[in-house]
C-alpha cells in the first residue's frame, strides 16, 4: 500500500504553523521559553509561506493525476528547515521556487477549465510569485505584503467562484466583481501615495460582493456543517471589509500596520481556512467525511472576539489588549485544528471498529 505524499508534507506544514504561532506570541512580548530564536524573525514567512503556501498548493495538486506535481508543496514546506537551520535567504528561495511551481499548476488548470475562477486563481499565483520575489531580494515582509495580500484576495475569490459557479450570478454582477478587483490592484500602488481611501473602498466592495453573491447567506437557513460554513465565511468577508476600514487609520505607525496585517491575515484568511478545513483536510487525506461538531463554533467565536480585541489594542495603543488578543488568536486557531484532527481520528477509529 502506497502512502500518499500528503502524509509526509502535512505534518511539516502543521509544524510550520505551530512555530509561526509560537513566534508571534514571542513577538508580542509574552515571556515564554525561546525554543528557536530564528523562528521569531521568520513569523511571517512561516505562516504565509511554509504553512499557508504549502496547504494551498497541496489542495491544488491533489486534484491532478500526475503525482509528480506533489513536488510543488514539498518545495514550499522545505522552506521550514531552510529558514530555521540554513539561512533566511535559502528559505525565501524555496518559497519563490514553490510559488513558480504553483504558477505553472495554476496555468495548466486555467488552460484546461477556462472558468473565471481559474483565471483569478492564476492571477493570484502571479501575485504570490511577486510577493516571494520581493521577499527574496529585499528580505522585507513589508515589501512582500502587497503581493501576498493580492495573492490571497484573488485566490479566495477565485476558489469561491469555482465552488459556487452554478449559482445564478448575472453578467452585471461578474463585471462588478472585476471592477472591484481591478480597483483593488490599483489601490495597492496608490496606498502609500496618500490615496488609501481607494484600498478601503475596494476591500469593502469585494467583501459586500461576496456576501451578496456567495452561497454563504443561503447556508444560514440550513443546519449542521452547512450553517457553520455559512457563518464562518460571512465572518471572513466581514473582516475583509473591516481591513478596509482599519486601513483608513493609516498614519505610518507600526501599531496601525499590525492592525491592518492581522485584520486581513487572521480575520479574512484564517477564517477562510476555518470555513473550508472540514472539507479540505479529509479531501487531502482521501477520506469521504466532513468532520463537524458544534464545539467548532467556540474556536471560531474566540478567534473573532480576540482579533477584535487585538485590533482595538493596536488602534488605542494598548499593549495588554494587543498581547491578550494575539495570544487568544493563536490559541483559537490551534484549538480549532486540534478539534478537526480529533474528529477525523475519531471517525476513522469508529469506522474501523464497525468494519
Amino acid at each position: 500500500m502506497k502512502i500518499k505524499p500528503i502524509y509526509f508534507i502535512l505534518p511539516f506544514a502543521i509544524l510550520s504553523l505551530l512555530l509561526g504561532v509560537y513566534a508571534g506570541w514571542l513577538r508580542l512580548g509574552w515571556g515564554i521559553p525561546v525554543v528557536h530564536s530564528q523562528a521569531i524573525a521568520q513569523h511571517g514567512a512561516l505562516m504565509v509561506g511554509s504553512f499557508l503556501g504549502t496547504l494551498i498548493a497541496a489542495e491544488r495538486v491533489a486534484m491532478l493525476k500526475n503525482k509528480s506535481w506533489w513536488l510543488v508543496p514539498a518545495i514550499f514546506v522545505s522552506s521550514l528547515p531552510l529558514l530555521l537551520h540554513v539561512s533566511p535567504s535559502a528559505g525565501y528561495g524555496a518559497l519563490l521556487l514553490g510559488s513558480i511551481g504553483y504558477f505553472i499548476v495554476s496555468t495548466r488548470a486555467y488552460q484546461h477549465y477556462r472558468f473565471t475562477g481559474d483565471a483569478l486563481l492564476l492571477a493570484g499565483a502571479i501575485f504570490q510569485v511577486a510577493g516571494h520575489l520581493a521577499l527574496y531580494f529585499t528580505s522585507s515582509f513589508a515589501m512582500a505584503f502587497a503581493g501576498w495580500m493580492a495573492f490571497f484576495v484573488f485566490t479566495i475569490v477565485g476558489e469561491r467562484l469555482n465552488l459556487t459557479r452554478f449559482l445564478p450570478v448575472t453578467k452585471r454582477d461578474h463585471w462588478e466583481l472585476l471592477v472591484w478587483l481591478g480597483g483593488f490592484l490599483i489601490s495597492i500602488f496608490l496606498y502609500h501615495k496618500g490615496y488609501g481611501i481607494v484600498l478601503t473602498i475596494t476591500l469593502i466592495g469585494i467583501g459586500q460582493w461576496l456576501i451578496k453573491n456567495d452561497i454563504a447567506r443561503r447556508n444560514l437557513n440550513k443546519k449542521g456543517s452547512y450553517q457553520f460554513l455559512g457563518i464562518t465565511l460571512l465572518s471572513g468577508y466581514a473582516w475583509l471589509m473591516l481591513t478596509g476600514v482599519v486601513a483608513l487609520s493609516n498614519n505610518g505607525s507600526p501599531w496601525i500596520y499590525d492592525a491592518i496585517l492581522h485584520a486581513f491575515f487572521v480575520g479574512f484568511v484564517l477564517s477562510m481556512i476555518m470555513a473550508h478545513a472540514p472539507i479540505i483536510f479529509p479531501s487531502l487525506l482521501g477520506l469521504s467525511i466532513k468532520p463537524f461538531h458544534p464545539f467548532l463554533y467556540v474556536w471560531v467565536g474566540l478567534l473573532q472576539v480576540s482579533l477584535l480585541a487585538r485590533v482595538l489594542g493596536d488602534l488605542s495603543q494598548s499593549l495588554s489588549l494587543r498581547q491578550w488578543g494575539g495570544l487568544l488568536n493563536g490559541s483559537a486557531f490551534l484549538g480549532y485544528l486540534a478539534t478537526i484532527i480529533y474528529l477525523i481520528i475519531k471517525h476513522k477509529y469508529n469506522h474501523r471498529n464497525h468494519v
